[in-house]
């Protein structure tokens, strides 16, 4: 079998190529600020709570730390489905019926809000049925969890079907289906919300990071250029940069790939996603005039598994044995946080009624975004909601969550020792073009990397808490396994809850740690 080739550039199907070079939509933000409502993050999460908030009559400010969608929303396969894989099987083995119902019932408000306001936006919105498929035969154990897949979504009121005539170019052993689902662009939905907030009178600025956010009163929320005070916060990053929340140690920072494929001959109609492992995503959407195939999957946690390029090779090989590829157009990354219990963590943070934040949506983001921005809406306007109960963000771990708690913390304190006591011994070859090394020298930990032409130095220690950096080739960038910091070739913040770059490495003498308290 011939080795499909993958494009130099990892570029997700949903940016513009020469977006890059164009002048920022909104500006930096310029001297101090006071508003209502201060949101951070202006993915789907962050630019829908603010349009809610905005329709309250509230004065909202979006700070953005690059650009809109710059992180998981503009990467997304962006699938809008109360069908979600296996994960409505997953929380009943660990949750009450209720629990889940009102889990089931938020995203489906989140789908509810999502398609009326996407119909409004130039977003190629397409309704498609969502598939969940098992290929391991009828008697294994992902085909019973797709039979309790659609049991659990039965219950909850929503017309699962069962049956193997999915409509794909492959033998399925069982398989639910959930009809009137939806796909669509993300990008120009994002850009929408924003123009909405905008146009409205209100603040989105791009190419500012918060640094910190104060502890005691009223918000003051620190960045760069400036301070903006608010009588309240809602961290909408995919993690929240403020650690005293410990979020990070409760849900697991996963890295998985994408693809946009050409394909000879006719496309599958729906929205599928495997329980068979390795979980493997496919849509078509249209690029460039043209519809393709969308694939995805293959998924790990942050910077412990490297080199990460063998995984996007794994997913292109599993597309090329099932599909008739003609070529690969783009290759991209995203970013999801897997929470201990399942749930997300929506709400005010435990001690700080005035900071709001939206986590853990297990890679389900557009529908669980949404809904986020519903709930928090909802609290902050002091209006019942009848699911969010389920999701606050100030509970405590359930006993069914510990075993999974431990591990991913375990694991976390094995990267951290693992990390520091590698020899990573000075090479003398030089580097190549797009590799990246650890090397252990008399300042340090360094990290070294070659990109366009240009050579990089870094302290090798991630500064949000102190773990050795491993370089991601795929993506070209520094991610931290601890807790899904990454970089830049440069060292500049890419994502994660860290709040800043790496340090040059002449300086490297000692570990500093400035994080948002």
């Amino acid at each position: 079998m011939a080795t499909t080739p993958l494009p130099t550039r990892e570029l997700s199907a949903w940016h513009d190529p020469e977006h890059a070079e164009e002048p920022d939509t909104y500006p930096v933000l310029r001297g101090d600020r006071r508003v209502d409502v201060a949101v951070v993050g202006a993915g789907i999460t962050g630019l829908t709570t603010a349009v809610l908030l905005a329709r309250e009559g509230l004065q909202v400010a979006v700070l953005e730390a690059r650009r809109i969608g710059a992180v998981a929303s503009g990467n997304t396969t962006a699938k809008i489905s109360v069908l979600q894989g296996t994960r409505a099987a997953t929380l009943d083995h660990r949750h009450s019926p209720e629990t889940v119902d009102a889990y089931l019932a938020a995203h489906r408000a989140g789908f509810d809000w999502l398609l009326d306001r996407a119909r409004r936006a130039d977003c190629d919105l397409e309704r498609r049925a969502a598939v969940t498929f098992a290929t391991s035969g009828r008697s294994s154990a992902a085909a019973e969890t797709v039979r309790r897949e659609a049991a659990v979504l039965r219950r909850a009121g929503f017309p699962a079907q069962l049956g193997t005539e999915v409509g794909l170019p492959f033998e399925v052993s069982e398989a639910v289906t959930l009809a009137d689902q939806a796909q669509f662009d993300p990008m120009p939905y994002l850009a929408d919300l924003a123009q909405e907030l905008h146009e409205s009178g209100h603040l989105v600025y791009e190419h500012t990071r918060v640094r910190s956010v104060s502890l005691l009163g009223a918000p003051r929320l620190r960045t760069e250029h400036g301070d903006v005070r608010a009588e309240r916060v809602v961290l909408a990053t995919g993690v929240p940069i403020l650690d005293r929340g410990l979020y990070f140690a409760r849900v697991e920072p996963s890295r998985s790939y994408a693809q946009a494929v050409r394909v000879d001959g006719p496309l599958p109609p729906a929205m599928y996603l495997s329980a068979d492992e390795p979980g493997v995503s496919l849509r078509t959407a249209v690029i460039e005039g043209e519809e393709r195939l969308l694939t995805g999957g293959f998924g790990h946690r942050v910077g412990a598994s490297t080199p990460t390029s063998s995984h996007e090779r794994e997913l292109a090989d599993w597309a090329t044995q099932r599909f008739p590829v003609r070529e690969i157009t783009h290759r991209w990354s995203a970013q999801d946080y897997l929470p201990e219990d399942g749930l997300p963590f929506v709400g005010p943070m435990p001690w700080q009624s005035r900071v709001l934040v939206a986590t853990g949506f297990a890679k389900w983001g557009m529908t669980g975004g949404t809904a986020a921005g519903l709930a928090l809406r909802d609290h902050v306007v002091g209006r019942a909601n009848p699911w969010s109960g389920a999701l606050r963000a100030d509970r405590a771990p359930v006993a069914s969550a510990l075993p999974a708690l431990a591990k991913a913390n375990g694991q976390v304190g094995r990267y951290m020792a693992t990390g520091w006591a590698r020899p990573h011994l000075p090479s003398d070859t030089p580097l190549a073009e797009g590799e990246g090394r650890i090397e252990t020298t008399t300042r340090g930990k360094v990290a070294r990397c070659r990109v366009a032409g240009v050579e990089h130095e870094l302290g090798a220690v991630c500064p949000h808490l102190g773990g050795i950096v491993a370089w991601n080739d795929a993506a070209q960038s520094w991610d931290c396994p601890l807790h899904g910091s990454r970089f830049a070739p440069d060292g500049s913040i890419l994502e994660g809850p860290v709040t800043a770059p790496m340090a040059d490495a002449p300086g490297l003498a000692r570990v500093v740690m400035p994080r948002a308290t």
